[in-house]
């Protein structure tokens, strides 16, 4: 419901959503926190369409480096919306262990034809010269066939912390597909419980009666239970001296 509500298409936030499913079970993450990460990169205004791959690639990262993914979608997301490359920016990614500097310097020294150090590329992003697709790029390059965190999640998933992930996920899923399929009724199972709370005073004032009634139906029937006996014994009594006499 929140992703249809941020990117305004539910077509589209729907098969986000089959995605996101589908890479749980093969991911160390679970199912609700990439959903979560997924929403926080959509409010980021990344495009519908590179939503899901976004996702994907930045949770390879953080499976690999072994750090909390909320700080590396935070910072794409800031570098995302200021589109440049910033000091603070720069910081969170190599505290979270990303050699982006290393690697923006390889990038510029292929593409320029020539050296370009670290500092040189310390010094362009102090001038805002290193752009939001030079760092998209990056993370592509990293996650991409021959990068060094190509598949990760598909490699943590093989170890025992990864499968025990993916079987909370499995029954997490269970549970979405059992919503999904009962959703009105369940719904309006709520809604009735919701009602009975908020009509409290007036569903007591009910109870009372019921039990008051029940008390006197249930006494009522004691007294009928009691009179049939007591006929049963005098009845057998009477046919016992019945016999006696003949």
């Amino acid at each position: 419901v929140a992703i249809r509500a941020i990117i305004r298409d539910k077509e589209a936030a729907d098969k986000i959503f089959g995605q996101v499913k589908s890479l749980a079970v093969e991911s160390p993450f679970q199912f609700k926190d990439l959903v979560g990460y997924t929403k926080q990169l959509a409010a980021f205004s990344i495009e519908t369409d590179k939503l899901f791959d976004t996702t994907k690639r930045l949770a390879d990262i953080s499976s690999g480096l072994g750090v909390d993914m909320g700080r590396i979608v935070l910072a794409y997301g800031q570098v995302k919306a200021a589109t440049v490359l910033r000091g603070q920016e720069l910081r969170q990614f190599t505290e979270a262990g990303i050699p982006l500097v290393d690697k923006l310097a390889e990038k510029f020294s292929k593409l320029e034809g020539k050296t370009v150090s670290a500092g040189d590329v310390f010094e362009r992003i102090s001038n805002r010269m290193v752009s939001f697709k030079d760092v998209d790029e990056i993370f592509k390059d990293l996650t991409s066939s021959g990068g060094m965190f190509f598949d990760m999640q598909k490699k943590q998933a093989d170890t025992l912390y990864g499968k025990i992930s993916n079987l909370k996920d499995t029954y997490q899923l269970m549970l979405n597909d059992i919503g999904e399929a009962n959703d009105g009724l369940l719904k309006g199972g709520v809604n009735a419980i919701s009602a009975l709370i908020r009509n409290w005073d007036t569903v007591a004032s009910v109870l009372k009666i019921v039990i008051a009634a029940y008390g006197a139906y249930k006494a009522a029937a004691l007294m009928s239970i009691a009179v049939d006996r007591t006929r049963s014994a005098i009845l057998k009594e009477a046919i016992v001296l019945m016999r006696a006499n003949a």
